[in-house]
């Protein structure tokens, strides 16, 4: 038999094409879409997209990005998580968007949503009433309450809307697919927004939207990328102000919030209701520092000190313990002398808990501020070492319009992925 005859069999046999093709990395793949529309059509199947995902084993980010706050740059600090040759994956950019001043809302399973301010004097900006707006240095007005630019006839305005100069986007950096999201005329001011998708349930995600009625009272709207609507959910609540919305963690298939009260909410995607969970006393441990979730479970950092203990919500949530501890001290006195580093002056932040499959594998990101440069530490929960990030983010003199000192809240997993929009 010819190499051309096998060749031939291999590429008329779907499922044996399918066998190859779905152990290959993404960016191969992104190529082959273009070989024939055969293989397109099989590299974009939903059902190819979970086999390469369970083929490829959990999918673990690559790196975080971190955002840059409505900055003049679509570019994004990136620090790699992966411990060999990190400079071999390149950090996204969003250029692509066509939009300017981006800033990541929320990441999910390789999915980006992501808003965009536009300049007062920016041909495309229109404001109509400016009464709800703080003038920041970048002359970008940012609302306390979002409010997006409607999408259809100004005549059909019946109730007073603000034009703010924000967009909102659904895009995947790794095959530079992006929608600009339409909203209908909400009667009511738009909170937040929640993304939430997991591609091994469903090829497709949901955004839940969440409006503010008035004081305490609040109301869910779902957007289904399957048809594409906005739906409203029949849930209507009432909640303290305390609750962080906009600062969300998917885990389980479900949206969690945080509180400084001693309970706080989370929302059953696929069940669309609203159940309460527990919060570590916030007179005892301190303020929220870091809020996030790894391998399935749901972490807290509160405190008031440099010595923090990591908490785990039990699957059942029915109480938080404590699972980890860090010494934030022990690395700054490490790091003392290093670029302007000392242990009086220098500042630390967790970025990322990773829990590893194997607990000596679990670890800390945390983010360095110093006087003359910024780091990007490991910190092993296990034993307390900590290694320096050979993808650095750069430092002082580098950095120019990007914001120098990040939080948790400003970091976001990236993970390669195929998922369409």
């Amino acid at each position: 038999m010819s190499v051309s005859s096998s060749a031939t069999d291999v590429a008329n046999n779907e499922d044996l094409l399918s066998q190859i093709l779905v152990r290959l990395p993404l960016k191969s793949l992104l190529c082959f879409k273009s070989v024939s529309k055969q293989w397109l059509s099989l590299i974009s199947s939903p059902q190819f997209l979970v086999t390469h995902i369970l083929c490829r084993g959990s999918a673990s980010p690559s790196g975080l990005l971190l955002n840059n706050d409505y900055l003049h740059t679509p570019e994004f600090h990136y620090v790699p998580l992966t411990h060999s040759n990190p400079s071999q994956t390149s950090p996204p950019y969003l250029s692509y968007l066509g939009a300017p001043r981006i800033k990541i809302l929320q990441s999910f399973n390789g999915l980006l949503l992501c808003s965009s301010a536009y300049q007062k004097n920016d041909p495309n900006y229109e404001l109509k009433y400016s009464d709800d707006f703080t003038q920041t240095e970048d002359d970008v007005l940012l609302p306390d309450i979002w409010h997006v630019i409607p999408t259809i006839s100004n005549s059909c305005i019946q109730t007073r809307i603000h034009y703010s100069g924000f967009r909102f986007y659904v895009c995947n950096p790794t095959t530079k697919q992006f929608i600009n999201l339409s909203f209908p005329f909400f009667q009511y001011h738009i909170l937040a927004l929640n993304l939430a998708f997991d591609p091994l349930h469903s090829p497709y995600y949901k955004i839940l939207c969440i409006l503010k009625k008035n004081l305490d009272t609040f109301i869910i709207h779902l957007y289904n990328s399957e048809t594409k609507t906005w739906n409203p959910s029949s849930v209507s609540f009432n909640a303290p102000w305390e609750i962080s919305f906009r600062e969300p963690v998917i885990c389980r298939l479900a949206i969690h919030w945080y509180s400084d009260r001693q309970t706080s909410l989370y929302y059953d995607v696929d069940k669309e209701c609203l159940n309460p969970m527990p919060m570590p006393s916030s007179s005892t441990y301190g303020t929220v520092n870091y809020f996030g979730e790894s391998g399935g479970h749901l972490h807290l950092i509160m405190s008031y000190v440099l010595e923090l203990d990591v908490f785990e919500l039990q699957k059942d949530y029915s109480a938080w313990s404590v699972r980890y501890h860090i010494n934030l001290e022990a690395i700054r006195v490490s790091l003392c002398g290093m670029c302007g580093f000392s242990s009086n002056e220098s500042i630390a932040s967790v970025l990322r808990i990773t829990r590893g499959e194997k607990e000596e594998e679990s670890e800390a990101v945390v983010f360095m501020f110093g006087v003359e440069g910024i780091m990007v530490v490991s910190y092993n929960l296990n034993d307390g070492t900590h290694r320096r990030h050979t993808g650095l983010v750069p430092s002082r003199g580098d950095v120019h319009d990007f914001k120098l000192l990040h939080s948790y809240i400003d970091a976001f997993p990236f993970i390669e992925t195929l998922s369409p929009i």
